[in-house]
């Protein structure tokens, strides 16, 4: 035999060989992915971070690379309890991770998720956080409304949570946007304090849900903190009508105004704060309301002199709500307190002042004479003004 021949031979031999190594040279059938997956797979730890560089240059990466890197994480999570700690694991986890979000390879974001939970590495869940923010993840949504739920316990228990972590995960949720999330970012919101918090809030108010009728389901069937968190997000809500939010006081009102007397003092804060948005509302439909706050408060305060400030917001309230009925209910009160004008405590010249200043809003004839003789009564000037000034308000 020639040397000619021997060496044909031995070319014939070694040349499919050496392109079986090299992924342009793929089997018949065989893909640039499935080429890369097989040299992946056989290649040694240490040398798994190379072959996910060299395919990253390749030419045809953009059609290929963030599958592969979907592949490289279902690695590392299989090996992930064996390997969790060995720095060629972290290497390629890390460039698998970054490939992922290089692309915005969606389909991985179930493995990007099970990396994050499986490496305590905080290069790795750093790299994952910020891939998750670029990535769709609405299939994994689900998972990190559970992770965050159980962080929420444990803080509850006395763990320290990772405000990093925690914080970049509120960002994933809202930009995400499913409504599904707004109950674990509520409890966040009650949980946290400072920038935790802030951000919290900022998730739940981005996302495009229904949050008016998840926050009045929490104003009528949550606990008093709830109560008042639920009614303080969507009464700053922008988005929420005027005529929403008048409803949703409406109701924040008739709730706390179902309590029990000894239970009162929870939810007084409420109560108040509903005030405030029906009377900047004129949300007239909440006259019954605010009439039987307004008595139970009257009766609070014959009582206790001490409690004159919510009869005194609840006088302001009715007055900027256009009513009869709530002139003759303000007006009737007027006319006791000028029965004994001489007598009256220092608590009860305010609470005459707030009237006085009620009727003159509303501007009934029907507060003519109760007005009238608080401007000639043994009042201090500054009532005997007021009830002037209100009387040239009355319409005739």
């Amino acid at each position: 035999m020639t040397k000619k021949i021997i060496f044909c031979l031995i070319l014939a031999l070694f040349v499919p060989v050496l392109f079986a190594q090299q992924p342009g040279f793929a089997d018949p059938g065989e893909t640039i992915l499935e080429s890369y997956e097989r040299i992946f797979i056989r290649s040694s730890l240490n040398t798994k971070v190379n072959v996910l560089s060299d395919a990253a240059n390749d030419e045809m990466a953009d059609v290929f690379y963030g599958p592969l890197c979907g592949i490289a994480l279902h690695f590392v999570n299989t090996n992930a309890s064996l390997f969790r700690d060995d720095p060629d694991m972290i290497s390629v986890t890390v460039a698998a991770v970054r490939g992922v979000g290089k692309y915005a390879y969606s389909p991985a974001g179930e493995a990007l998720w099970q990396g994050f939970l499986r490496f305590p590495d905080r290069v790795i869940r750093y790299e994952v956080l910020k891939v998750l923010q670029i990535i769709d993840t609405r299939s994994i949504n689900s998972k990190i409304n559970d992770f965050l739920a159980d962080q929420n316990r444990r803080h509850r228990s006395g763990m320290l949570p990772d405000s990093e972590v925690l914080s970049s995960l509120f960002d994933v949720l809202g930009r995400t946007g499913d409504d599904s999330s707004y109950s674990v970012l509520f409890d966040s919101i009650i949980l946290y304090s400072g920038k935790l918090e802030e951000d919290a809030v900022r998730a739940f108010y981005e996302i495009d849900g229904n949050l008016f009728d998840f926050c009045m389901g929490k104003i009528l069937d949550g606990n008093s903190t709830e109560k008042l968190t639920a009614f303080g997000l969507a009464a700053a809500r922008e988005k929420i009508s005027a005529e929403k939010k008048g409803s949703l006081a409406e109701a924040a009102l008739d709730v706390a105004l179902s309590l029990p007397g000894d239970r009162r003092s929870e939810i007084q804060e409420l109560a108040e704060n509903s005030l405030f948005l029906i009377r900047e509302a004129g949300w007239i439909r909440a006259l019954p309301q605010v009439v039987k706050y307004y008595n139970q408060s009257l009766a609070a305060f014959r009582a206790d002199f001490s409690r004159k400030q919510p009869l005194i917001n609840a006088i302001k309230c009715l007055g900027n709500l256009k009513s009869a009925e709530a002139a003759q209910s303000l007006a009737l009160q007027l006319s006791l307190f000028n029965s004994r004008s001489a007598a009256l405590q220092t608590e009860e010249l305010e609470v005459v002042l707030a009237l006085i200043h009620a009727l003159g809003q509303l501007g009934y004839k029907a507060s003519y004479d109760g007005l009238h003789y608080a401007s000639i009564l043994d009042y201090p000037g500054i009532i005997k003004e007021a009830a002037r000034n209100a009387l040239t308000a009355l319409k005739w």
